[in-house]
């Protein structure tokens, strides 16, 4: 048995390529067709693209040097092309913290308008002073802060946290027969603090709030776009690049990809097959 097999049985994956280990660093440095990304609650979300992919992270030619003969509009659009991915890149950072660590609360933080302004920036640093005060009140606990915009403007947070238990007072209200609870603790304004249902439709509930007006928020440039704590680990991520006997039916599709979601022992199978025939 070969190595990779056994890290990938011990729940560590690397590259994989079904024993021959002296195409490994090749692979490394070639490319491939599927990759994988391997979340602690079992499941293993494999992306199979249309077209082969590089594994090194391929950058934007910045606009000096070179692309200093690039008319303006040329250097506009290979600045709209960076940031639709920089965009792409944080989305789906957070939908891999959301999914791949442990949360049991979902949190919607407001300001009061009547006593806090609408400034970015404040509302960044009063969501950042309220989050390292419960932090040194209860101690570290998994934190994923995500601002959205509201219609007026001004942002407002969303937030799930995990391992985290503050004081808490009972609504009297509910969404979906589930209670809404409010936190005191929080002093800038108005809580709603439910209980997670769904992580998976709460990752990529969270990730919608960052949008590209966010990203590119003059007064944010250079800084956090969200806050998350730094006991959050992403899923661990390989890539494969002989094909796979997937033989189901995709979750999602486009032109780009296929996005499949495999419980691990399935997917141990699906290796182990694709290993035999090979």
């Amino acid at each position: 048995m070969s190595k990779s097999k056994n890290e990938l049985k011990s729940g560590l994956p690397v590259y994989l390529t079904y024993g021959q280990l002296k195409e490994h660093n090749k692979n490394q440095l070639g490319t491939y067709k599927y990759k994988v990304k391997a979340y602690n609650d079992g499941v293993y979300k494999v992306i199979e693209y249309k077209n082969e992919r590089l594994k090194t992270n391929q950058k934007l030619t910045s606009f000096s040097g070179s692309n200093s003969d690039l008319s303006e509009d040329e250097k506009a659009i290979r600045l709209e092309e960076s940031r639709k991915q920089n965009l792409y890149k944080t989305k789906s950072k957070l939908r891999d913290y959301a999914r791949n660590n442990y949360f049991d609360k979902f949190w919607t933080l407001t300001f009061d308008p009547k006593k806090f302004g609408s400034s970015d920036n404040l509302r960044f640093e009063e969501m950042q002073k309220f989050l390292k005060r419960m932090t040194r009140k209860y101690g570290k606990f998994n934190y994923l802060a995500v601002p959205e915009r509201h219609k007026s403007g001004a942002i407002h947070w969303h937030m799930m946290t995990g391992y985290f238990e503050p004081v808490m007072v009972d609504s009297g209200h509910k969404y979906k027969n589930v209670p809404i609870y409010n936190c005191p603790e929080w002093e800038y304004g108005f809580t709603n603090v439910q209980n997670v249902r769904s992580k998976k439709k709460i990752s990529n509930y969270v990730s919608k709030y960052i949008t590209k007006d966010l990203m590119d928020s003059p007064a944010r440039r250079n800084k956090k776009k969200y806050w998350a704590s730094r006991s959050l680990e992403l899923p661990k991520t390989f890539g494969i690049k002989e094909l796979l006997n997937l033989n189901i039916e995709p979750d999602f599709e486009s032109d780009i990809c296929k996005i499949y979601e495999i419980e691990k022992k399935d997917f141990e199978k699906i290796i182990s097959m694709s290993e035999a025939n090979f």
